[in-house]
């Protein structure tokens, strides 16, 4: 029995359906130097702001300034001009470490911009060093090397003598150390969200968060019509998640130390998670596949 004859437009279906896609048999080593797809990389940029929650929990329990959002910490610096607030002599220089660590985060960071910045690579990196200095302030508040992050079981009230002693550790310092260490790698968070795209969601800031989301003339708009309104939503709700998750975990036995060695475990997943993240598509393939 004879074959049946396909017509052209027949044969070159079946042959398109009968060949898979070409497999990547490159290198893992190759593949790390691809630049990641953007599809969902959203979620590991919403991820930051629980760590940005975490935290700023704990440095503001700790030195009573923040490590991430430093609209505070300028107010504070501002405020010591005045020697305001009172009993709190320090406060400002504490602000000003916080702001000045988190600028040299920034520009530090921002230097990727020369080394293929969305590369799976670069993106790896990046976060296993924002890791690698959460878990030295951890390190350190867990040994009790620095006192004021190396409490536990906060209490909601402080007698005089608690307040006395606290006041001395925040003024220590040694306060300042992981202190620094935090807000310099917040300075490399943010720079990755503008560094993705993600404008909307900047990982430690919310006043203009607050803004954008409720002026928004879609803010009302179905789930599929708003993906920027729903970053916005999702960040606000994983920064109170963050900040609500660190305050218990100060009131319990595991301390402060807990929450910072967490933020540093999220930091490490995320940096792996760039690894095996899908990759974009190189230019022509994209000719290809829109040509088809």
């Amino acid at each position: 029995m004879r074959a049946p004859i396909l017509s052209p437009g027949e044969l070159s279906d079946s042959s398109m359906e009968a060949v898979p896609p070409p497999a990547d048999h490159r290198s893992w080593l190759s593949r790390v130097r691809d630049d990641i797809s953007l599809s969902y990389a959203d979620i590991p940029v919403l991820a930051c702001c629980t760590v940005s929650g975490l935290c700023d929990s704990v440095a503001f329990n700790a030195t009573g300034t923040f490590a991430s959002m430093q609209t505070g910490n300028t107010i504070f610096l501002a405020l010591g001009a005045s020697g305001l607030p009172a009993g709190q002599s320090l406060l400002w220089l504490r602000a000003l470490v916080s702001i000045v660590s988190f600028w040299a985060g920034c520009l530090a960071f921002s230097k990727s911009r020369h080394f293929h910045p969305q590369r799976k690579a670069t993106l790896s990196l990046s976060f296993l060093i924002q890791a690698a200095f959460i878990f030295i302030a951890a390190a350190l508040a867990q040994t009790r090397t620095v006192p004021s992050f190396g409490e536990a079981r906060l209490p909601t009230v402080l007698s005089e003598v608690q307040e006395a002693a606290h006041a001395a550790e925040e003024n220590s310092a040694l306060s300042l150390i992981p202190l620094a260490l935090l807000a310099f790698q917040f300075g490399g968070q943010i720079v990755i969200s503008r560094i993705l795209g993600f404008n909307e969601v900047p990982t430690n800031v919310l006043t203009s968060l607050y803004c954008d989301l409720l002026s928004d003339p879609l803010l009302l708009a179905s789930l599929s019509k708003n993906p920027k309104r729903n970053r916005r939503v999702a960040a606000i709700i994983l920064s109170v998640l963050g900040g609500i998750t660190g305050g218990w975990l100060q009131r319990s036995a595991a301390g402060m130390s807990a929450a910072l060695w967490i933020a540093g475990g999220i930091k490490v997943v995320i940096a792996l998670a760039w690894i095996s993240w899908r990759s974009r598509p190189a230019p022509e393939e994209k000719g290809k596949s829109s040509a088809a």
